[in-house]
Order: C-alpha cells, then structure tokens, then sequence
C-alpha cells in the first residue's frame, strides 16, 4: 500500500480538518513512525481544488505496517 509521507507538525496541525464537508484528514503511523495520508482518486481530485493542494506534491511511499500487539490470555 502506498501513501504520503507528512512531518509530525502537518499531521498535528491537520489532522481533524475537514476539505470538504465530510471528509477529514487522518494520518496513520507506519513501524517508523512515520505519518502517512491516504487518499481516494475521488479524494485527490477534491484535494486538488483546495489550499492543500500542495499535499499531493509528495511522493508516494510504501506503507509498512506496525505488528498488531498480541492478545491477552
């Protein structure tokens, strides 16, 4: 899977915000602690319209994901 690379300062000041009345910005956290931004084709075009436009400038990554913790016995 592959999304966009964010600073920890983007994710803070962005996540919750919303681009168009129903849809929000949600970073995800890969095993590097990295913030990733995934988004729809749908979504990249609406995101293309706006002031976060710039966003889509950032080259997309592979996205590793961390190990699910093990559940309790």
């Amino acid at each position: 899977m592959q999304g966009r690379i964010v600073t920890e300062t983007q994710a803070q000041e962005l996540s919750g915000v919303f681009f168009t009345p129903e849809t929000f910005f949600n970073f995800v956290q890969d095993i590097n602690d990295n913030h990733f931004l995934f988004l729809s084709e749908q979504n990249e075009e609406v995101l293309s319209q706006t002031q976060y436009a710039y966003l889509l400038e950032i080259p997309l990554s592979e996205y590793e994901a961390k190990p699910t913790p093990p559940l309790p016995f």
